[in-house]
């Protein structure tokens, strides 16, 4: 049994980490976009509630989607580009488990993603 200091520490661990796939997540949207802060929070948020997905499963599908768009060249990218976040949520909406629990739900470690392919 865990105490409650060690217990406090894992949870604001966890929430540290799904904070980061959010900001990276928005972080990209402004630079693919062009869009501020808030407004590529708003499109997380939005499809979040929309498609009842939890926002950090919004941010990393987006995120895993982004990654591997940038490994395709010509107009394919392009097409991609404009149905990514409808698709993103879309793709994890029916997910079996949609709790947090530490583990990617796209089928992606969260800590990989971002990473170059080895």
């Amino acid at each position: 049994m865990q105490d409650p200091e060690q217990r406090i520490t894992e949870a604001l661990r966890a929430i540290t980490e799904r904070r980061a796939v959010i900001e990276q997540a928005k972080g990209m949207l402004m630079l693919v976009y062009g869009v501020d802060s808030d407004e590529a929070f708003d499109v997380l948020r939005k499809q979040s509630q929309d498609n009842n997905v939890k926002l950090n499963l919004v941010a990393e599908q987006v995120m895993k989607d982004l990654v591997e768009l940038a490994r395709t060249k010509g107009p394919v990218r392009q097409l991609a580009l404009g149905g990514l976040i409808a698709a993103a949520s879309q793709r994890i909406k029916h997910s079996a488990v949609r709790q947090l629990d530490g583990e990617s739900k796209t089928g992606v470690p969260v800590k990989e993603l971002g990473r170059p392919p080895r």
